[in-house]
């Protein structure tokens, strides 16, 4: 069971830590009035497929009467790593049940807008904790720019240099990832592939693809960053959004990479 005495990263910021204790709280009146007039709030119904389109719903209103139409739901949120810059705030935690255990790892992006109420609203679940986000690589500083690994290792990935696109991860990498779609691996389940010899194994069976990432947030405190993305040019037309986790090893390489994704994509406006 992970730490709950605290985040790492930036602090939660007081609307994040409104909404997550109200809507724990099954207040859902105070939970929707976190979010503005006109908020995009996109996560998907719970028991669908972790891929699976999120269900959109615009407006506080709109949103209380969700979350009321939804009912209490059997877990509660421990946010485990958060990163703001601005208006923007991306974080990684656990769903964790009436008995304390750890039910489902999620991530999300928030935008906070005028008036400190929240604009926007992406989340992602995944049955079960993931590997604890590692702490080995601890303090302020960085060691590498994450941004600069994640566009090198997306350009090799999506021309295909799958042993490149490997090398960006160290030797004992945790790279935890959704049912892949549009690619030569056909697992329903969520795979997770344990060192590099095993990952550019399974990039050469994932085989060279038409469509490519677009990151469009990011954010890094010392080892760890999260950030938001697009995928582009799928089959007929589709795109698709995802976040992704990860921590860097000591030499700058990424030794745990956990990443959520949906189909189509969710417009970063409200």
């Amino acid at each position: 069971m992970p730490d709950r005495t605290g985040t790492i990263g930036d602090l939660l910021p007081a609307v994040l830590a409104r909404y997550y204790d109200a809507i724990d709280g099954n207040r859902f009146v105070e939970a929707a009035a976190t979010f503005g007039r006109h908020a995009r709030y996109a996560v998907a119904e719970p028991g669908v497929v972790e891929t699976a389109p999120r269900a959109e719903t615009v407006g506080a209103t709109a949103l209380e009467e969700r979350l009321t139409d939804r009912g209490p739901q059997p877990w509660h949120h421990v946010v485990q790593l958060c990163v703001v810059d601005g208006e923007d705030v991306l974080l990684e935690g656990v769903l964790v049940d009436p008995d304390g255990e750890d039910c489902a790892s999620f991530v999300a992006s928030a935008r906070i807008g005028a008036g400190g109420r929240l604009d926007r609203y992406l989340g992602f679940s995944c049955p079960g904790a993931r590997e604890p986000i590692p702490v080995a690589v601890a303090g302020e500083t960085a060691p590498a720019d994450a941004a600069a690994v994640v566009r090198g290792y997306f350009q090799d990935l999506d021309r295909g240099r799958f042993a490149q696109a490997a090398a960006h991860f160290s030797e004992d990498v945790l790279y935890s990832h959704p049912p892949y779609l549009h690619t030569g691996i056909d697992d329903p389940d969520r795979i997770e592939f344990r060192g590099r010899r095993a990952l550019e194994a399974a990039f050469e069976r994932r085989g060279a693809t038409s469509f490519g990432h677009e990151v469009v947030t990011s954010i890094q405190r010392g080892a760890h960053c999260l950030f938001e993305g697009a995928v582009h040019d799928l089959p007929d037309g589709g795109t698709g959004s995802f976040i992704s986790s990860l921590s860097l090893d000591g030499a700058g390489r990424i030794r745990r990479y956990v990443t959520f994704y949906c189909e189509p994509a969710v417009p970063l406006s409200p």
